[in-house]
């Protein structure tokens, strides 16, 4: 065994995918990539790919990740997982980087927030260094509203020799995402190759591969609907008492679908407030709420299953916290495979240690937030991805559709919405105030695909939708004063209070300007005229045009309308000339005469294998992510048991 066959185990644990391998390459020949892959899926791979390369390359090296607030727990979480290197934190703490020395190696998380702080941040004293960095990764993909560019250009202060920046969805999906060149500019130490990007075009074209570009568009082509599941409940209108609807002044008091609790003050609410509930209380009120009875037949069979883990979204704290309570009241005796996110996620030592000293210990629910970075299902692969509550932007449900951890199987998880057939929870926030974003579902030039497009009706809401919005312009158009029509207009829709809809000519003049926007973004605005729109017209048109967005990935052209190209675009002939030779790519040669190594290790002597010489010749900064990765390689392919802390007191004490 020798340290250049076995250093290459640390890619083991990622997706070895052409399109991923094309990133380090670019980085080679041009200093920089922009990866603008929809939804930035598979960016952690993707980024730690990169990592590894630029570790292999360089003694000591200087990599810096910079995330948005919340996310770098996430990003750690995944490459100590993925490749076993720890990155440090950089967070408002002033001693979060005592530890810094330019002449070490120095692999750093830097929470974006830190930047905009200035002078006096903990981020400083690097600042100060003049340290040019062998990589910088900029994670940006989950930024709905685009990236801060000037957090770059302005704050950041320094220079990298190479430079990987997962660009934001969408990015300003009404302007074209020219803004991330600048950053480029500002940052990359090779001026002259910087001063290139210029010549490539920010459009549509991007989706053909070719190595003749830093900018990649990659998405994963997943047109199969058959994944999508839509699970419907209704509640017997006398159950649901309208003069028992919860109201505040902005309008509805709970704008996701996800809690009857939280609208309607029923009789129930009282057993449902309660801190912690016994089984009496839960089938209480899983006998009043019918979604809660719904969801819990899902959940039981992945409960009690042996190799099934579900990601369960909400968006409010109450909804989230109703659930966790009823799951450990019925699963009391399963409460270690039931995690919520939002409370523990913040614990990295926690979950380093359980993952360490209890890697069988099933997780079967996991409780999340839209907070949560793609990295989520750091400890299972997930199976289902359930919306107990949904999101009122397209571009959050796709990125839940796409925020999920596959293994060697490449599981495609079941994603799943509830539809109450009484059209006033999860049916209104869906066909309503989800739907009416539309016009946020794509970016402007650049293509990508959005999973709300393939639940099944989506034209019939779309077109309900357009007839009700016109209806509410013209309405509000033509009298002095409407308060139910403007109340009810905006608890559908869950206009923000901002918006400032109290009057009659303001409710007409937004709600003209959201229908022709959705109308055009459709192709459908010649149908909105001054008239009541011609309904099966209009359901015609809009249902050829989601079976057009069906066939491929869509973007906004310079007049706000949705285009679509086929998915086979990206599959040029260049694509399978590059796939063709990547045999030889290291990642790929190098990861099997490591397996062939290490099994033939095991099957010698001793059954442990002698590979202290060989990780003694390795570069300090790949020595725990080799280690890491032989335990992982062991653990699963050869049953060898014991955690990891039991692993690495053994190849201490000279067992191994």
């Amino acid at each position: 065994m020798n340290a250049n066959d076995i250093k290459w185990i640390t890619s083991g644990n990622l997706e070895h995918n052409p399109f991923y391998f094309s990133i380090p390459e670019k980085l080679d020949k041009y200093g920089y990539c922009v990866d603008m892959s929809g939804y930035g899926e598979g960016k952690t791979d993707k980024a730690q790919l990169c990592i590894l390369d630029t570790a292999n390359k360089k003694e000591d090296p200087n990599i810096l990740i910079i995330c948005p607030d919340g996310c770098k727990e996430s990003w750690y979480l995944s490459l100590l997982k993925g490749v076993g290197l720890e990155f440090k934190f950089v967070n408002a703490d002033k001693d979060s980087v005592m530890y810094f020395s330019p002449g070490t190696a120095n692999l750093l998380l830097l929470d974006e927030k830190v930047l905009a702080e200035g002078e006096g941040s903990a981020f400083a004293p690097i600042k100060a260094s003049n340290l040019l960095w062998d990589l910088v990764i900029i994670d940006a993909a989950g930024a709905v509203d685009g990236i801060n560019t000037s957090l770059y250009t302005d704050c950041l202060g320094m220079k990298t020799q190479r430079l990987l920046i997962f660009a934001p969805y969408p990015s300003e999906y009404t302007q074209a995402p020219d803004g991330i060149k600048d950053i480029v500019k500002a940052l990359m130490s090779d001026t002259a190759k910087a001063s290139e990007i210029d010549k490539f075009a920010i459009d549509e074209k991007v989706m053909q591969f070719t190595m003749n570009s830093p900018l990649v568009n990659y998405p994963k082509e997943e047109n199969d609907s058959s994944n999508v599941k839509v699970m419907r409940y209704s509640f017997a209108l006398k159950d649901i008492p309208q003069n028992l609807r919860i109201e505040e002044q902005a309008g509805s008091r709970y704008s996701h679908g996800g809690n009857i609790f939280e609208e309607y003050n029923l009789p129930e609410r009282s057993v449902y407030q309660k801190p912690v509930y016994t089984r009496s209380d839960a089938e209480t009120l899983k006998n009043k709420d019918k979604k809660l009875e719904k969801f819990l037949e899902l959940i039981d069979g992945i409960m009690n299953s042996d190799d099934k883990t579900a990601v369960v979204y909400f968006k409010s704290e109450a909804t989230t916290n109703y659930i966790e309570k009823i799951l450990s009241t019925i699963y009391y005796d399963k409460a270690g495979s039931i995690v919520y996110f939002d409370k523990t996620h913040f614990d990295v030592r926690l979950l380093k240690q359980w993952y360490e000293t209890i890697p069988e210990k099933p997780l079967r629910v996991i409780l999340a937030s839209d907070r949560m970075s793609e990295s989520i299902a750091t400890f299972s692969p997930i199976t289902h991805i359930i919306n107990y509550e949904l999101p009122d932007n397209p571009v959050e449900l796709h990125q839940r559709y796409m925020r999920r951890a596959l293994d060697n199987k490449r599981i495609t998880p079941e994603f799943i919405l509830f539809l109450d057939d009484n059209g006033l929870f999860d049916s209104r926030v869906f066909g309503r105030a989800l739907a009416g974003n539309v016009y946020k579902a794509f970016r402007m030039n650049v293509p990508s695909e959005n999973v709300m497009f393939r639940v099944e009706g989506i034209e019939t809401m779309l077109a309900d939708l357009i007839a009700d919005i016109k209806y509410v312009a013209d309405y509000t158009g033509a009298v002095g004063s409407s308060f139910d029509t403007i109340s009810k207009f905006r608890q559908d829709y869950n206009i923000p209070p901002a918006r400032n809809l109290t009057t009659a000519a303001r409710t007409h003049e937004y709600a003209l300007r959201k229908v022709e926007t959705i109308a055009k973004a459709l192709d459908c605005g010649s149908l909105i005229g001054e008239k009541e729109p011609d309904k099966a017209a209009l359901s015609a048109k809009i249902s050829a045009k989601i079976k057009e967005i069906r066939s491929g990935f869509s973007y906004f052209d310079k007049d706000m309308t949705i285009k679509t190209v086929p998915h086979k675009t990206a599959r040029t002939k260049e694509f399978k000339e590059f796939s063709g030779y990547l045999d030889g790519n290291p990642f790929n040669l190098g990861l099997k005469n490591a397996h062939k190594a290490l099994d033939d290790t095991v099957k010698g002597q001793k059954e442990f294998a002698y590979i202290k010489d060989a990780v003694m010749n390795i570069p300090d900064a790949l020595k725990p992510a080799v280690l890491y990765n032989i335990w992982i390689y062991w653990h699963k392919t050869h049953g060898i048991g014991g955690s990891y802390a039991d692993f690495i007191k053994a190849y201490n004490e000279g067992v191994i």
